[in-house]
């Protein structure tokens, strides 16, 4: 019980500080409660239920970072293209 709740303290926290980076300190309250909501709702639900929403949204993470490497693709390409004439 106690890695269980120290793990979601510690998940919270690196949440709060990414959203609070990404979208400004004003989004943490807004966080907050969606964090409580998802904690309540990972506690009453099915197993089955919590691990297929935990796998939506593990997915949904790889959108941004996909996006990213798209738009960042010239310039990763033009970078390695130096890096290996002068290697």
């Amino acid at each position: 019980a106690v890695f269980a709740f120290s793990t979601i303290i510690g998940w919270s926290y690196y949440g709060e500080r990414c959203a609070a980076y990404c979208l400004g300190t004003r989004i943490i309250p807004t966080y907050r409660a969606v964090w409580i909501t998802a904690v309540v709702i990972g506690a009453i639900f099915k197993l089955d239920l919590v691990w297929a929403f935990a796998d939506l949204f593990n997915g949904l993470m790889a959108i941004p970072n996909l996006v990213a490497l798209l738009l960042l693709s010239p310039v990763i390409f033009s970078e390695t293209r130096k890096f290996l004439a002068r290697h």
